[in-house]
């Protein structure tokens, strides 16, 4: 189910947009602190988290650099009334997906909810792959892994043979048995492969 988590101070707001999500058959949580956010709420995919600007114990850009510090990914939406040009540039600057100034009309809110979580399925999705790009990745040898890195920055079976010390044959095998165990039909979806999780 979609999730939304709605974090604003004034309680009154803050839930009757809980409701109102939910009336919608969105899955909501509703806070008044952001501390609490912080110390209660589990991550959840797809999500997205509704958030006022200012707040009394902690601004919406604090918390964001907070969750960005814990490796939260979960996309934000802000909502205020009250605003500052460069709090908004700072907001979007560390990845808010939209800024909403209250009052805002349900259709608005909707759309930055859907695009919001749309982009928390495609991090889902990216970084699925990483995970297992990482675990293949891992599966081979040490000297596969030698062979990989060379294969990546395009030297020749021959050339990696000389490098290394070892038959050209030799070579072909570790190079069939790394594209196996990477999954990748050619040098150039392993060296895509590679990028991505950032070795090269």
């Amino acid at each position: 189910m979609k999730h939304v988590y709605v974090i604003d101070d004034n309680e009154v707001v803050a839930s009757a947009l809980g409701d109102t999500l939910k009336r919608l058959g969105f899955s909501t949580e509703v806070y008044n602190d952001p501390l609490v956010f912080l110390q209660e709420s589990m991550p959840v995919s797809p999500a997205v988290i509704l958030m006022d600007m200012r707040m009394p114990s902690m601004s919406g850009v604090e918390l964001q650099k907070r969750l960005q510090d814990i490796g939260r990914k979960t996309p934000i939406v802000f909502i205020s009334g009250e605003w500052e040009s460069s709090e908004i540039v700072l907001s979007m600057k560390q990845g808010a997906v939209d800024f909403l100034f209250k009052p805002f009309n349900l259709e608005d809110l909707l759309t930055a909810i859907a695009h919001a979580l749309e982009k928390d399925q495609q991090n889902s999705q990216a970084l699925s792959l990483q995970l297992t790009l990482r675990e293949r990745y891992n599966s081979l040898t040490p000297r596969e892994k030698e062979v990989c890195a060379l294969l990546v920055e395009g030297l020749l079976s021959k050339q990696i043979a000389v490098n290394l010390g070892i038959s050209n044959a030799t070579i072909k095998v570790h190079k069939s048995r790394i594209l196996e165990k990477m999954q990748a039909s050619s040098l150039q979806q392993l060296a895509l492969g590679i990028q991505q999780l950032g070795l090269n």
